[in-house]
């Protein structure tokens, strides 16, 4: 019976440590509600899509590269370059909690950035807010 109480009480205590510091990483910043509301506004109409001009992703807009673990580890250090630390910081927080919590990568970092290839960080960290408690 004692064996089943400190299962039940891990099982309970390390999901909440992870949500709970992943819900500090993903703290948004001053003025980030804004400036994407801002952004919204200024949708370009379906009929100037080929004047706009295309500019390389930058942030959490970056496509992840998981044909490697190495080709990914440059995508994440992209991000870290071009985007803000707090999204970097999400963004990492996201794949150590998938990297335990995806049951298809195994633990195993070559496979869940396999899996996450082809994916944005805002698509990443998309599977992960669905569990975070409020």
């Amino acid at each position: 019976m004692k064996q089943y109480k400190m299962a039940r009480t891990i099982l309970i205590t390390v999901p909440m440590y992870f949500l709970v510091t992943f819900s500090t990483w993903a703290e948004t910043e001053p003025g980030d509600e804004e400036a994407a509301a801002a952004s919204a506004e200024e949708i370009a109409p379906a009929d100037a899509i080929d004047t706009v001009e295309v500019t390389e992703a930058t942030g959490l807009d970056i496509i992840m590269d998981g044909s490697s673990l190495e080709a990914f580890e440059k995508s994440m250090e992209r991000v870290r370059e071009t985007g803000s630390e707090a999204d970097y910081k999400s963004l990492k927080g996201a794949f150590d909690y998938l990297l335990f919590y995806d049951l298809g990568a195994q633990n195993n970092r070559e496979k869940l950035a396999a899996r996450l290839d082809g994916k944005t960080g805002y698509e990443i960290i998309g599977r992960v807010k669905w569990r975070k408690s409020r």
